[in-house]
């Protein structure tokens, strides 16, 4: 690869000859680089293998070479500048482009996007941090949990339109009210190769009873090839719909998981993971996918770090910032909310005063008008008046004409509050810790103090916690994604009180059990409000313009703000069609 010396060398020759292509003598090129004879053929041979100038030697003492130049300054940055992104190197690409942040974005916007090369489609998308958490049995964000989703398989799916199908088990049915039989797919292979055997499937679903979705799972049998029977110790009627749940995926055996394997999984769905460092992701379609093989062969996520970003796009948590200036088709709100989860069991929010003391100073309205202006635009950001778009529930006992809940009002001993409340939030997201500036500001009316704890991978201890500030992340547009959301994936159960949390549990319980009855997604959300467990604050605009996918097709966004990456291709460019 062209160095920034060669570089450099370029530029004194291309300065020397004003760009123009010279006669010349070797002598001469010694002369302008300050260097021998022998440095100066070396250099010149580089430069000629860099395809940024051709020389050809006259031979014969006095003769005259001659020098052409393939391309200008220009060129050769921006060509250095892009083997650098493709290093990962955005600190050497602006250098080489003499720090010229408008010069790097229109590098990077020209590298990232669709591109067909030696017959291969690639999308490259820019984010603003690495996806480092691929394994479904643990805890995953929004996009962790898409990119899971293209790289293994269930046993059942939800389409792009939240339609239940088949994955690996082609087809099931309901042999009780307690037991389900679901018919395999055979010759399913992982990525490394090895054949996808029932006993895999077996320890898989098994290895879900420690979940509260999956607690009534009593046992999972083989009674004859490529057929598994699950048995539950109460009536369950969705059975299907659970196991489309991501932590339902089905994993290879510890024996075939590397140490790595959190960051380098292997399943069974249509890409495999190729690279997956803290500077870019790499999905490769999988050719022995037992589906349709995916008509897009790579997918790069590129990490944009926070230092660069702002040079480069207006939000890099979301690369299409803009296209809701105008709301069209394609574009939604996020099925669910941020929000803040309040700590009703070991935090201050436990004191049912303080509970409606914080449910009305932190508002998602007051923290909505201390928000900067361009964050709100960038992420299409509208106060949440419930869980979920549409919904208005409000908490218990505070009707919305009563005055303001004073902190004197709540008269706790010292050793009950200390004058300072304990906020958690997820340090790489892009909007939490201006939330959390918002949150501090309400709070300091009050006499207040707030201690923010900013985690990465690992999240806090609960006790240490008295407000999260979380997103739901919820997979699908279907209110029966509540339930693995409220009872698995949001923390509720370590924050909420016993009583309350069996309640709701309850609930989902009974949805179960019942074939004709509809998920009790508002009776859910309603009581999480009432009962000062949760604060919702915002809704987001998720989706893809048409106006930004370009030559890419069947590009949906779905719930989680990506698009299925299996069921996109690149349209040709300038193709006529001939009659």
């Amino acid at each position: 690869m062209g160095s920034p010396r060669l570089r450099k060398q370029f530029e004194i020759l291309f300065e020397h000859f004003s760009g123009e292509n010279a006669d010349t003598q070797l002598d001469d090129v010694t002369g302008i680089l300050f260097c021998t004879r022998r440095n100066a053929r070396i250099v010149l041979n580089k430069l000629e293998e860099e395809g940024w100038i051709e020389w050809h030697p006259a031979a014969g003492r006095g003769k005259l070479s001659k020098l052409i130049f393939k391309q200008n300054r220009n060129d050769v940055s921006e060509t250095l500048a892009r083997r650098y992104l493709e290093e990962g190197r955005i600190g050497h690409a602006l250098n080489v482009l003499d720090k010229d942040a408008n010069r790097l974005s229109s590098v990077i916007q020209s590298y990232l996007g669709v591109s067909q090369a030696d017959g291969k489609q690639v999308i490259r998308l820019p984010y603003y941090r690495p996806l480092s958490m691929l394994n479904p049995k643990k805890p995953m964000r929004r996009s962790e949990i898409h990119i899971a989703r293209q790289v293994f398989s269930g046993l059942t799916k939800f389409d792009e339109n939240d339609e239940l199908q088949p994955d690996l088990a082609h087809h099931w049915q309901q042999v009780s009210k307690t037991d389900w039989r679901f018919y395999i797919r055979p010759g399913v292979r992982f990525h490394n190769g090895e054949l996808l055997k029932l006993e895999h499937i077996i320890c898989s679903i098994e290895s879900l009873k420690s979940a509260n979705l999956f607690q009534h799972l009593s046992q999972v049998v083989s009674p004859s090839p490529w057929v598994i029977d699950v048995s539950f110790t109460q009536p369950d009627h969705r059975a299907p719909q659970l196991f489309a749940e991501n932590m339902a995926k089905i994993l290879p055996p510890e024996s075939m998981r590397g140490e790595d394997f959190d960051r380098y999984p292997i399943g069974t769905g249509p890409y495999s993971v190729t690279t997956n460092n803290d500077k870019r992701l790499i999905l490769t379609a999988f050719d022995g996918y037992f589906g349709y093989r995916p008509l897009l062969d790579t997918v790069e996520v590129w990490v944009i770090d926070e230092v660069h970003s702002t040079m480069v796009f207006p939000s890099l948590a979301d690369p299409i910032a803009g296209a809701r200036s105008d709301i069209q088709d394609g574009i939604d709100l996020d099925p669910g909310c941020t929000y803040l989860l309040l700590n009703r069991v070991s935090g201050v929010a436990k004191h049912d005063r303080w509970a409606r003391y914080l449910t009305k100073r932190l508002n998602s309205l007051a923290i909505f008008q201390k928000l900067p202006e361009d964050t709100i635009k960038e992420l299409g950001m509208i106060p949440a008046h419930g869980m979920k778009p549409g919904w208005y529930h409000q908490p218990i006992d505070i009707p919305a004409d009563d005055g303001d809940v004073k902190v004197t009002d709540i008269n706790l001993t010292a050793d009950e509050f200390d004058g300072e409340i304990r906020i958690a939030y997820y340090a790489e997201h892009p909007t939490f810790p201006e939330i959390s500036v918002a949150i501090d500001a309400l709070l300091k009316k009050d006499g207040i103090r707030a201690k923010f704890i900013r985690y990465g991978v690992d999240a806090p201890d609960i006790h240490d916690v008295d407000i999260w500030i979380r997103p739901m992340g919820i997979a699908s547009n279907r209110e029966d994604a509540l339930a693995g959301w409220l009872l698995d994936y949001s923390d509720i159960e370590k924050m909420a009180k016993p009583e309350e949390f069996a309640g709701w549990r309850a609930l989902v319980t009974g949805w179960l059990s019942q074939a004709d009855t509809k998920f009790p997604a508002q009776e859910i959300g309603k009581q999480l409000v009432q009962h000062a467990q949760v604060i919702p604050l915002f809704h987001c605009w998720l989706g893809i313009s048409k106006d930004h996918c370009g030559s890419l097709q069947n590009a949906k966004c779905n719930a989680l703000g990506w698009f299925d990456f299996s069921k996109v291709w690149v349209k040709p460019d300038n193709q006529e069609v001939s009659e």
